[in-house]
């Protein structure tokens, strides 16, 4: 499928908000996560992750528009076979929004620093479904988010773990 260049479509999808993380895989195996907020900033690598048909550019963000855009009236699951990628629920991609936009807010460098953050300012009930106490090594109880939404979070804000002490449990609360 190939689509000609539309300007009014285009401003349409340039205009239409996504909140949603989605886990890809791409051809050797490797995982990659994608937060989609805006289509149109969608690199081509990215979109070529996340769509399977669609000849050009335009095409892509075309569908995934489409995706979006009818998720609520049922026909988004006959999209479903064009699309590839495991999507995180409403709740999850809500709470690392806001975790990641408190973090890019306050121009953080860690998780630690936001963590810190959250729990100084008693926010850590914003934030049910991703939150845990982490034990690091001799430190216990530490309130941080799960391991799997570390390495989400980590993967889109292209942060690594500090060279912190090892996670050697983390229990959600």
């Amino acid at each position: 499928m190939k689509l000609e260049y539309d300007v009014e479509l285009y401003k349409k999808i340039a205009n239409f908000e996504v909140n949603e993380v989605v886990t890809v895989t791409n051809s050797k195996g490797r995982k990659k996560i994608i937060h989609i907020t805006n289509i149109t900033k969608l690199t081509w690598q990215e979109l070529q992750l996340l769509v399977s048909d669609g000849s050009n550019n335009f095409s892509k963000k075309v569908l995934l528009y489409e995706k979006y855009k009818n998720r609520n009236n049922g026909s988004e699951q006959d999209m479903s076979k064009i699309f590839k990628g495991e999507s995180l629920s409403s709740t999850e991609t809500e709470e690392i929004s806001q975790y990641i936009k408190i973090y890019r807010e306050n121009r953080f460098k860690s998780h630690t620093q936001i963590n810190n953050y959250i729990t100084e300012n008693d926010m850590w009930d914003e934030f049910p479904t991703i939150r845990s106490l982490n034990d690091h090594c001799e430190y216990e109880n530490i309130p941080g988010i799960l391991q799997k939404y570390f390495g989400i979070v980590s993967s889109i804000l292209k942060i690594n773990g500090d060279n912190g002490k090892p996670l050697t449990k983390a229990t959600h609360y």
